[in-house]
């Protein structure tokens, strides 16, 4: 019998886990930058936490979310979003006794029951950011620099910053309103799914993907006029930050973020190349959540990047490569094996990454295995070299060879490595 993965998910091949990384040092490098420090939670929690934390009525929570099967009448789900989960961890391990304002980055797979798509997909990974404690227009500018900064520093060009704001519970009970009275004419050039929405949750309108719905949408005349005074200085105040840090940006009324939990600034980085699904990236800022969970009363702010829509964006300039290895050890004959085997061990633990051939090859089959493994210098190894103290050493990209004592071989070959 054959088996394949499960639909919705993929195996990231050893060849594409030089792009992975490349994103998360990308990342974990700017973090550390911006004070941000790792937190891991468990892949699976209570379902309530995403009812009462994404919203009822969402479609995460009513159509995506993976049930985890247990004896117990108390449900699971695996997770499909991060930041409820750490603002659960925040609250169980009383980060907010330790620090009035707290600054936590994770990365890890979430799980969402939908039909795959391009950039779509059931197991996806998220890498993201969470401020919690504090809520100012400077916090909200600094955030959104710093997901800019990500894709500046890996070369990725062509994206665009969306902002907006949803101002206070007050401001988005107006909002609702608003559209209620907007929309009412129009329902019956929605999807089914926006039928329901306008009925249960009409900000749901606003992010659904039919291209029908999305006439209707753009057809609104929405301005922000909805926003508090107070929320509209916030708001005012966000944007000249922007401008100080000279972050580019658009504003867009009609965003309004698939979870009930957002408040305030909201923004979303997107990329042509992605098509329909052009999210690369989102967050905004969430206030009232900590409170609703059970805590104190304290202002948030976070986002996350998709990393498959990363590469699928990033990854067409920077194609996936099998990384080699710094040395590669041609032995001919069993007492050069013996020889090669000891020397492999001795440069190993002097930080040089090498391998060699067990198998006794020709020495030309060993090199042909060098040159497909993208070795940087290969070492040839047989009787005469034995007899003789020494071994060959071959550059591979430029063919030259030269002859190197046994006993120098690590330091001449660290400084050729520059380790």
């Amino acid at each position: 019998m054959k088996f394949s993965t499960p639909r919705g998910t993929k195996d990231i091949l050893p060849a594409e886990i030089a792009q992975w990384n490349k994103i998360e040092n990308t990342c974990r490098d700017l973090f550390k930058i911006f004070g941000y420090r790792e937190i891991r939670t468990p892949i699976f929690e209570e379902t309530a936490l995403f009812s009462r934390s994404l919203g009822s009525t969402s479609d995460i929570v009513q159509k995506q979310l993976l049930n985890v099967a247990t004896k117990k009448d108390r449900g699971y789900s695996l997770r499909p979003e991060a930041t409820a989960v750490i603002v659960r961890a925040y609250l169980e391990h009383h980060l907010d006794k330790e620090e009035s304002f707290v600054k936590l980055f994770y990365i890890g797979p979430m799980f969402r029951g939908e039909r795959p798509q391009k950039g779509r997909l059931r197991q996806f990974h998220h890498i993201g950011v969470e401020a919690i404690g504090l809520t100012s227009p400077y916090l909200d500018a600094e955030i959104i620099s710093l997901a800019t900064q990500i894709l500046d520093k890996l070369g990725l060009n062509g994206y665009q910053l969306k902002i907006n704001s949803l101002g206070c519970a007050k401001d988005k009970e107006h909002f609702s309103n608003l559209l209620r009275d907007s929309l009412k004419a129009k329902v019956k050039n929605l999807c089914e799914d926006c039928r329901e929405r306008f009925k249960k949750n009409i900000f749901r309108v606003l992010d659904c993907k039919q291209e029908g719905c999305r006439a209707v949408v753009s057809g609104l005349k929405l301005d922000g006029k909805y926003l508090c005074p107070d929320c509209q200085r916030y708001f005012i105040a966000v944007q000249e930050n922007l401008k100080l840090l000279k972050v580019p940006f658009n504003i867009n009324f009609t965003m309004v973020r698939g979870l009930d939990y957002y408040t305030q600034t909201i923004f979303e980085i997107s990329h042509p190349d992605l098509g329909s699904q052009d999210a690369l990236g989102a967050g905004g800022r969430y206030d009232n959540l900590v409170k609703e969970l059970g805590g104190p009363s304290v202002g948030a702010i976070g986002f996350a990047f998709g990393f498959e829509r990363l590469i699928l964006v990033w990854g067409e300039k920077n194609p996936p490569m099998l990384p080699g290895p710094d040395l590669f050890i041609a032995n001919l004959g069993k007492e050069a094996q013996e020889k090669a085997f000891l020397l492999l061990g001795d440069l190993r633990r002097t930080g040089i990454s090498c391998e060699m051939d067990y198998s006794h090859s020709s020495l030309k089959s060993q090199m042909r295995q060098a040159n497909d493994k993208k070795a940087k210098l290969v070492i040839i190894l047989g009787e005469d070299e034995i007899k003789n103290q020494e071994v060959t050493l071959r550059d591979m990209s430029t063919g030259i060879q030269e002859k190197i004592k046994i006993k120098e071989i690590a330091e001449i070959l660290k400084n050729k490595l520059g380790l």
